[in-house]
């Protein structure tokens, strides 16, 4: 199961997802909010998030899954993992956990959302804004993201500012396994999520750009085929 980071949508994973399922069924849904998903009405929580994941988990029969999360979607997986649906979740891999500190965490929340401005020059701010190692047709996707719904393209990132994954992580009952990159704005608090959580494993993932799964997707389909299937029982 891929959940994907904000402001984008399940197609971020198109080049994963043939990787993939040559063995295993893979589900990539997109966040309340994003893609083809109705959203909620208002900024909620990273709890809420996971509940709607978990009820389309439900309804699609999942029994024993493997969740990779990105950004904002490694949050949704954290929650799942550890509080939500511990018990069908036999594996959890991460790229870019927002584990922040409190003060990172606190500092984010108040951050009002970008106006929008009549010349749309917010777009080109946001592409700015977004890490220069970003593949360039990544950025404009997640440009694309927020120009669709400019008052909602930044929801999650609510739910994630709010939210104090350090109260849950001693509940991850599951393997889990970090794909990291250097260049990714949340390389240092992957290395703070690795540290607090013990038997957790770092890979760093070698690529020029990034994110990992789009431009090295061989080597991430790899990591999370061989943690799938040491952790789930044979067919």
């Amino acid at each position: 199961m891929l959940l994907h980071e904000t402001p984008l949508n399940h197609v971020a994973f198109e080049r994963i997802v043939p990787l993939l399922d040559r063995r295993f069924r893979v589900v990539a849904f997109d966040s309340p909010g994003y893609g083809e998903s109705d959203g909620p009405e208002r900024p909620t929580s990273a709890e809420e998030y996971a509940k709607t994941f978990a009820e389309g988990i439900e309804a699609l029969g999942l029994d024993r899954i493997v969740l990779y999360g990105v950004h904002t979607g490694a949050t949704f997986a954290v929650q799942l993992a550890a509080a939500t649906i511990p018990e069908r979740v036999a594996g959890l891999v991460l790229s870019g956990v927002p584990f922040y500190t409190d003060e990172v965490r606190a500092a984010r929340r108040v951050r009002e959302i970008p106006a929008i401005a009549e010349d749309g020059s917010h777009l080109t701010d946001t592409f700015e804004w977004e890490p220069a190692a970003y593949d360039p047709l990544m950025r404009s996707r997640l440009v694309a993201g927020v120009s669709l719904d400019p008052v909602t393209g930044y929801q999650a990132f609510h739910a994630v500012y709010g939210y104090e994954p350090g109260k849950v992580l001693d509940q991850i009952p599951c393997p889990v396994l970090m794909l990291s990159h250097p260049l990714d704005p949340l390389y240092e608090f992957d290395n703070r999520f690795v540290a607090a959580v013990p038997g957790a494993r770092q890979v760093i993932v070698e690529s020029d750009r990034l994110p990992v799964y789009w431009v090295a997707p061989e080597a991430v389909a790899d990591e999370i085929s061989a943690l799938a299937r040491s952790s789930t029982p044979a067919a």
